[in-house]
Order: C-alpha cells, then sequence, then structure tokens
C-alpha cells in the first residue's frame, strides 16, 4: 500500500526546508503510519515501512506496508489500503477536532464506530483504530513531529496526505498547537519476575516484539535488554526455540480509561540452546 505525505510553503517551493527537519518528519510519518496499521491488524502482525519517491517541488514520501504474521509468512490476505487510510484521515481530523485536549465524552456505537465529543460539545464519528491512534502517546509524538513541529517551522504552511492520487486529509499552520500526544498513561501495577521464555519468533529490529513461550501461552515481549540485543547482532548463534532467563516488567497501565497489558524484557541473565519447538501441553 502507498501513502503520501506532501509538505507545501516557500520553503518547499525554493529547496530550503533543512534537511534534518525533512528525515525526522519522514521517519515519524513512517512511524504514524505503522501504527494505524497496527490498529487496523493488530500487534500480531510485523508492518515493514519503506521510502519510494520524493515528490517535485515538496516533500513527499510514498510507504510501502508488508505485513507479516508472526511466524515471518505472509498472511493469508490482502492488506486493506482503504482501512489503513481511512483510520489516518479520520485520527488527523480527530486531532484537529478535539484541538490538543482530551475528549469530554466518548460513545462506542453498535457499528463499531465511535462517537467522540470534544470540549465545545460538537460530535464527531470515527473509527474505532482511529481513536485508539489518536489517543497513542507514541503516536501522538510522531503526529507532534510531522505535523506540529514541520507546520512552525517558517516556511511551511501547509500538509497534505493522500492515498491513490486522493487526499485524505491535511492541516494548517493554524493546527500546529492541537498535534501533541493527548492520551493520558497511568501506572495501575507493575511488577518484574524472573521467567524462562522460549523463544517462538524473533524480531532483531529496534522497537519491534518477540514472541514468546512462558509455560502457559504464547504472548508478546517487548526487547529491552540493549546489551543482549548487542550481543545478537555481534553475531552470537541463535535459533527459534532458544531459552532465555529473563527479568521481565509486567506493568498494567489505564489509558483514557481502558486498562493495557505491557510485558517487557528488561534482562536476559542466560542463554539457554533449546530444542526447535516449545513443549505443547495437553489438558
Amino acid at each position: 500500500m502507498s501513502i503520501l505525505l506532501r509538505y507545501q510553503g516557500p520553503a518547499v517551493d525554493d529547496g530550503t526546508m533543512n534537511v534534518y527537519d525533512a528525515a525526522a518528519n519522514m521517519v515519524a510519518f513512517s512511524d504514524f503510519v505503522v501504527a494505524a496499521a497496527h490498529k487496523v491488524y493488530g500487534d500480531d502482525v510485523h508492518v515493514k515501512a519503506e521510502i519510494t519517491a520524493y515528490k517535485h517541488a515538496s516533500f513527499g514520501t510514498d510507504l510501502l506496508f508488508q505485513v507479516v504474521g508472526a511466524s515471518m509468512a505472509v498472511l493469508p490476505f490482502i492488506p486493506d489500503i482503504v482501512a489503513v487510510a481511512t483510520t489516518v484521515k479520520d485520527s488527523i481530523e480527530l486531532f484537529r477536532f478535539l484541538k490538543g485536549e482530551e475528549p469530554a465524552k466518548v460513545v462506542y456505537n453498535d457499528d463499531h464506530s465511535i462517537n467522540v465529543t470534544n470540549n465545545s460539545g460538537n460530535i464527531i464519528v470515527v473509527n474505532t483504530p482511529a481513536l485508539s491512534l489518536t489517543l497513542d502517546p507514541k503516536a501522538g509524538l510522531a503526529a507532534a513531529q510531522f505535523v506540529g513541529e514541520a507546520l512552525s517551522k517558517p516556511g511551511v504552511n501547509q500538509i497534505e496526505i493522500s492515498s491513490d492520487g486522493k487526499q485524505i486529509a491535511q492541516a494548517t499552520t493554524d493546527d500546529a498547537t492541537y498535534f501533541h500526544p493527548i492520551g493520558s498513561d497511568d501506572t495501575v501495577t507493575e511488577t518484574v519476575t524472573r521467567m524462562g521464555l522460549v523463544v517462538e519468533s524473533l524480531s532483531f529490529k529496534d522497537g519491534n516484539k518477540w514472541r514468546m513461550w512462558n509455560g502457559a501461552e504464547s504472548l508478546l515481549y517487548a526487547m529491552e535488554d540493549e546489551d543482549f540485543r548487542a550481543r545478537v547482532n555481534n553475531g552470537e548463534a541463535f535459533r527459534k526455540g532458544d531459552i532465555l532467563i529473563c527479568e521481565v516488567l509486567v506493568k498494567q497501565t489505564k489509558v483514557n480509561g481502558a486498562l493495557k497489558l505491557q510485558r517487557t524484557i528488561v534482562k536476559v541473565h542466560d542463554h539457554k540452546i533449546g530444542p526447535e519447538q516449545p513443549p505443547l501441553i495437553n489438558g
């Protein structure tokens, strides 16, 4: 799938847009659309973003997404560009609608749409992934960069996002202050546990999660042990089925009224060569 981000303004037209700003905006936009794809398909898929093009007289990028399963095999469906593009469109509109503030009221409808009321009493209807994306702190940081920061720079006065050759969203300098993290993230409980985990699928790319078998269920864990990742990157033998003895942080947070559980490997104490497949539990 392909989505294009385009900036407009004198700094773009005369080629004086700072190259470091352009690079930061490109990365942030990629992160935002990847997050949108995850809101549509869930965290169990891997989404790949590639920069494929720059457009004349503007800064733009096409993003290609490869959606694969946790086993790194291609999923048996074609990614729906309309669903992801709609989520991006609705989220940009929602940032502008909320004006940087948390919703005053959220009502979930039977057709899976959501009525969102802002602090002025107005209502907008969006899809569920769009609200989740808008209130996601990391997506908010990305939007703050490629929209908020970009439109605060001299000579850049508008952004346009298009898909399949059609404009789906835009924002101007008047909207710049609305783009920042909106969702609140309050810690409810936090525990650290030492446990053994069997690797089911590997992800050596920074920020991606590993699927691990804990003896009872298969779950996704963020890998934040930088020393261990460095050992793997430097050639330490590693394969599916290996056992890691880890310190695992389990954090429960409340994000905009909803509970969320995060599992993070903070330290790998031992790496044991294990069977190719984790043991199966009957019953």
